[in-house]
C-alpha cells in the first residue's frame, strides 16, 4: 500500500500546563536524547515558533524530573481540570486525515517507526471501526498484532477504548499487551438553562454569558423568519445568515433546530453563534428534537448568550410553549411572536460529588474474541480516566472538531471570562499573542482524550523505574487506582445498570511510585495467551509472530494479568497468578468476595514477599447457579499488606451448566 501520505514531525516541546490531547497519534518520550531520531529527516523538525532548525544540535533536550512528591504531579483543585506536568520530548505520526480518514497499513507503518526510533511510550487514540474480519481473533488484527511488537521492544502502549458506548461489547482495544482507556466524567460540569415565559425551566448546556437579569427576549424560531419559504428544512439548523430576515431576528432570541449536519460535522454550534450575531440577535437557543443513545453533547464557548437543549423532551416543552404562544394566518405566516425567554449563565462550572463516571459514550464490554462477538477471557477496559470536557491546546490548523476550525471569538468573550468566577488560568492567555481561543485551545470530549492521561503517568512511572516492562507500567497504574468516587461510593457509569457496579477502576496519581507486588507478563506469556485461545491454530499464530506454540497456559484466563475474566464458567475452574515484589518485605493477607451466582476462594490465604521476591496465588471459582445468556458475576481478590500496601483484582465470570 502506498505511504507516501506519511509524514513524521518531531516537535520540541516546553513544559506545558495543559492536559495532553492526541489527533491520530501522539508518542512520548520520556528519556530522549536527540541523536536517537536521527532517522528522520531534519527537514521535518520544528520548533514551538514554527522556524525549522538548521541543525539536530539546535533542538532542546528536556529530561523527565520526576517530583520527589507524587502530590505535586498533578495540580488539582475542585471545579478546575487536570493539569499533567510533564517534561518530555513528544514526536507526533500522523497518518489520518478529517473526512478521508486514512489506510490501516499508514497507522501501522507510523507505530513501526516510532518504535524504530526509540520511543518509550505510544498513546493511540485510534482503532478499527469494528472487529477484524481478515483474522480468527481481534487480538491478531493490524493493529493488535504490531502493538505486539512495539510492547515486546518494550513500549508501553495506551489506547482508547473506543466512543461506542453505552452499549455493550462496543470495545476496539481488545489486546492484554495494551493499555485499554475508557473515559470519565470528573466533576466539573458546564450546565445552563432557558426560563420560557411560562416560567418553565429548561435545562441545557452552553458555555456564555447570561441574557440582561430580570429581562425576558421574545423567542423567533429560524423557520419562521426566513427571507424565502424555499428550504426550509435545510435553514432551520441556522448556518447561514444569508437565508434569515435581520429585521425580525435583531434583538430577539433565535431558535434553532439541530440537525443531522451537526452529527457530520458539516453544521457546528460556533456556526449558530457567528449567525445570531451577524442578524443582531441577543442569544440563541438549538433544540435536539431526535438523538440516539451515547451521543455526545459538549458545551462549546460563544460569545453571546446560548443554550443547548439535548433533552428531547425538554425541546418538545418549548415547541410546544412556541407554537401556542405565536399566532399565525391560515397560510401559516406568523402575524406576531408572543413566546418570551431568558438565557442563564453558562459560564461557571457546577461541581459534582459524584465523580469520576463512566462517561455515557464510552465504550463497554465485555471484550470479544473473534467477528462473531463471542466473550473473550479478559477484562476490558483496564482503567478509567479523564475523557469529557477536556481543555488541551488545539493546533491552528486542527479540523477534527467543526466547533473549532479557525474560528475568532470577540475580546468580549475574554473579557467575560475574566470577569467570571470561572477561572481560566491555565490557560494562560496573551490576548496579543493567541488572538483566537478557537484555534490554540478547544474543548473536546471522547475516550481519545482519556488515553493520553494514563499516557502521561506511564510516563512518569517510565522515568522512575526505567527498567520496568510495558505489564509492570500497567499492573502499577491498574492495581492502585481508585474504585470509589469523591463520595466514597462506588464508581458507577452514566445511565447506569447493577450490572456494572464495580468493574471500573479510575486513575488518580497520587499513589505511591511503589505499588508493592507487580503482575508481570511478558512477549512470551502473550504468545501463550494467543496460543491458548481456541479461535487461533499455531499455523495463524506463527504467520504474525514467526514463532511456534511451545507455551501454553492451560486457559486464556491464567494470562498473568491484574484482573481475572472467566466467559464460560463451568463447575469449578481455578485460576493462576503470579506477584512480585517490587519495594520491601512484606506480609500480605489474601481474601475475596463474589456475587452470590459464583463462590471464590484464594489460596494460600496469606504469604510474605521478600524485595525482588515472587510467589503464586490461585483463585478458585464454583457455579452455584447458571446465570449464562451475558449475565456477568461480579466480584475482587484484594491483596492488603501490613506495610499498607493494597491491591485490588477484580473478577468477573459467568456461570454456565456445560
Amino acid at each position: 500500500m502506498n505511504h507516501t501520505a506519511f509524514k513524521t514531525e518531531l516537535r520540541n516541546s516546553t513544559p506545558t500546563t495543559h492536559p495532553m490531547d492526541s489527533l491520530c497519534i501522539i508518542l512520548l518520550k520520556a528519556t530522549c536524547p536527540v541523536n536517537r531520531f536521527k532517522k528522520t529527516s531534519p527537514s521535518k523538525w520544528k520548533h514551538n515558533t514554527g522556524k525549522i532548525p538548521s541543525s539536530p544540535s539546535k533542538l532542546k533536550y528536556a529530561s523527565v524530573n520526576v517530583p520527589s512528591s507524587p502530590s505535586k504531579w498533578i495540580h488539582r483543585l475542585r471545579g478546575e481540570p487536570w493539569v499533567l506536568i510533564i517534561f518530555n520530548r513528544i514526536a507526533v505520526y500522523k497518518a489520518l486525515y478529517r473526512l478521508f480518514g486514512g489506510f490501516v497499513a499508514d497507522v501501522v507503518a507510523a507505530i513501526e517507526q516510532a518504535v524504530h526510533d526509540g520511543v518509550d511510550i505510544i498513546n493511540l487514540s485510534v482503532g478499527p471501526n469494528s472487529p477484524p474480519a481478515t483474522t480468527r481473533t481481534t487480538f491478531l488484527n493490524p493493529f493488535d498484532a504490531v502493538l505486539l511488537s512495539a510492547v515486546k521492544s518494550g513500549v508501553f502502549v495506551a489506547q482508547a477504548a473506543g466512543n461506542g458506548g453505552p452499549f455493550g461489547k462496543t470495545l476496539v482495544s481488545y489486546s492484554p499487551w495494551i493499555a485499554s482507556v475508557a473515559a470519565a466524567v470528573d466533576d466539573r460540569r458546564y450546565k445552563n438553562h432557558l426560563t420560557l415565559g411560562n416560567e418553565k425551566i429548561l435545562p441545557g448546556i452552553g458555555m456564555s454569558p447570561a441574557t440582561r437579569l430580570n429581562k425576558k427576549y421574545t423567542l423567533v424560531a429560524a423557520n419562521d423568519v426566513l427571507l424565502d419559504s424555499s428550504g426550509k428544512s435545510s435553514t432551520s439548523d441556522c448556518q447561514r445568515p444569508e437565508v434569515l430576515n435581520k429585521n425580525l431576528v435583531k434583538g430577539n432570541i433565535l431558535l434553532c433546530g439541530y440537525s443531522f449536519n451537526f452529527v457530520i460535522g458539516t453544521a457546528s454550534m460556533t456556526k449558530v453563534a457567528e449567525t445570531a450575531k451577524a442578524l443582531g440577535a441577543i442569544g440563541f437557543v438549538l433544540a435536539v428534537e431526535n438523538t440516539s443513545p451515547g451521543t455526545k453533547f459538549d458545551p462549546v464557548p460563544v460569545g453571546i448568550p446560548g443554550i443547548l437543549i439535548t433533552d428531547v423532551s425538554k425541546s418538545s416543552d418549548l415547541i410546544d410553549y412556541y407554537n401556542v404562544s405565536t399566532s399565525r394566518n391560515w397560510t401559516g405566516r406568523v402575524k406576531s411572536f408572543k413566546a418570551v425567554g431568558s438565557i442563564g449563565d453558562g459560564l461557571e462550572p457546577i461541581l459534582h460529588q459524584s465523580a469520576p463516571m463512566v462517561a455515557l459514550f464510552s465504550a463497554r464490554g465485555p471484550n470479544i474474541k473473534d467477528y462473531s462477538f463471542r466473550d473473550a477471557d479478559l477484562l476490558r477496559p483496564d482503567i478509567l480516566a479523564p475523557g469529557s470536557l477536556i481543555w488541551a491546546s488545539w493546533s491552528p490548523n486542527g479540523t477534527d472538531e467543526a466547533n473549532y476550525i479557525g474560528k475568532h471569538f470577540n475580546t468580549s468573550y475574554f473579557d467575560l471570562l475574566q470577569q467570571s468566577t470561572f477561572t481560566l488560568s491555565f490557560l494562560a492567555f496573551n490576548r496579543n499573542r493567541i488572538g483566537s481561543i478557537g484555534e490554540h485551545f478547544a474543548m473536546i470530549s471522547g475516550t481519545s482524550m482519556a488515553a493520553p492521561h494514563i499516557a502521561g503517568i506511564a510516563a512518569l512511572v517510565k522515568q522512575k523505574h526505567p527498567r520496568w516492562s510495558p505489564a509492570a507500567i500497567k499492573s502499577a497504574l491498574m492495581t492502585t487506582s481508585n474504585t470509589l468516587d469523591r463520595a466514597e461510593r462506588p464508581i458507577l457509569a452514566q445511565q447506569y445498570s447493577g450490572s456494572e457496579t464495580m468493574t471500573f477502576r479510575s486513575r488518580q496519581p497520587s499513589s505511591r511510585l511503589g505499588p508493592g507486588p507487580s503482575f508481570r507478563a511478558g512477549y512470551e506469556d502473550y504468545l501463550g495467551f494467543l496460543c491458548t485461545t481456541p479461535v487461533l491454530n499455531s499455523h495463524e499464530i506463527q504467520n504474525y509472530t514467526h514463532r511456534p506454540c511451545n507455551y501454553t497456559l492451560g486457559h486464556p484466563y491464567n494470562l498473568n494479568s491484574p484482573s481475572i475474566a472467566v466467559s464460560h464458567l463451568v463447575r469449578t475452574q481455578t485460576v493462576t497468578r503470579t506477584v512480585t515484589n517490587v519495594d520491601e518485605e512484606e506480609t500480605y493477607t489474601i481474601t475475596a468476595r463474589m456475587s452470590p451466582a459464583v463462590a471464590i476462594e484464594t489460596s494460600p490465604r496469606a504469604m510474605t514477599l521478600r524485595p525482588g521476591a515472587t510467589r503464586r496465588f490461585t483463585v478458585t471459582l464454583t457455579v452455584r447457579s447458571v446465570t449464562g445468556g451475558g449475565v456477568y458475576s461480579f466480584g475482587e481478590v484484594s491483596l492488603k499488606g501490613n506495610r499498607g500496601h493494597k491491591v485490588r483484582i477484580p473478577v468477573v465470570a459467568m456461570g454456565y451448566d456445560r
